[in-house]
């Protein structure tokens, strides 16, 4: 499936998932590594954007299940849409938030929504979007959060978030990836021992050692090098944390 073909995954896609990095990040000295561990929401071995397009189990299988995609949907509605795509213009032509569409996203979700219940849909692209929803046995959920999205994004309108259905975790992940500013020392170190909680030590090494907005943070670094783990088993392709200096 096309990227542009499902503008909903692709936002989801966008904000939690990083393309696979060709860097060397979480390494020492190139030659060790360490252990990135695999989440529900996130396994660093898995290849997820190819030859142009998403690919793989976590786009293509988990993210598709209506509870994955609510449980998602409600976690970056806390976290805030608007401020993790805040540098799109989403009413251009051709809108380059989810790949080279050649339509406005508040006219897309728009014509999503009046296409949604209608028997016979002359358009093609909704005809089949639509389609693809039904057999993936989410076009619901995906009709509901297509009407948030359009308050959210389109119509600048609040929406409540549901507390019982956010990812505590994930919540956090997003919180400390899209930092863009230094945070306290305080701050900082909470975040290096989330990561190294909840086993994601490769992350951990990047926040300490390649990551610009912690870069001027005065800790030890060598001792808490000495806390993370190494693995010398696998070679994950992707962190949560990635090399965002070079």
């Amino acid at each position: 499936m096309k990227a542009s073909s499902n503008i909903i995954l692709t936002i989801f896609v966008f904000t939690i998932i990083s393309c696979d990095s060709k860097k060397e990040t979480g390494l020492v000295q190139g030659t060790h590594q360490y252990k990135e561990k695999k989440l529900s929401f996130f396994d660093p071995n898995e290849t997820i954007f190819r030859d142009g397009k998403y690919q793989g189990y976590s786009y293509e299988k988990w993210l598709r299940k209506p509870q994955n995609l609510r449980m998602v949907h409600e976690t970056l509605k806390k976290v805030g849409y608007d401020k993790l795509i805040d540098d799109y213009d989403l009413t251009s032509n051709p809108n380059l938030l989810w790949g080279y569409v050649n339509r406005p996203l508040n006219e897309t979700i728009d014509s999503l929504l009046i296409t949604y219940d209608l028997k016979d849909i002359e358009s093609k692209y909704y005809r089949e979007f639509w389609a693809r929803r039904k057999s993936e046995g989410n076009k619901k959920v995906v009709f509901e959060i297509t009407k948030e999205l359009s308050k959210l994004l389109i119509k600048g309108q609040p929406v409540k978030y549901d507390g019982n259905m956010v990812n505590d975790t994930l919540y956090n992940l997003i919180k400390i990836k899209e930092r863009n500013s230094t945070p306290s020392m305080d701050q900082a170190k909470w975040d290096f021992d989330y990561l190294k909680s909840i086993g994601l030590h490769g992350s951990a090494y990047n926040l300490l050692f390649e990551n610009y907005f912690y870069q001027d943070i005065s800790w030890d670094k060598q001792e808490l090098l000495n806390e993370l783990e190494l693995d010398s088993i696998n070679h994950r392709s992707r962190f949560w944390i990635e090399d965002d200096t070079k």
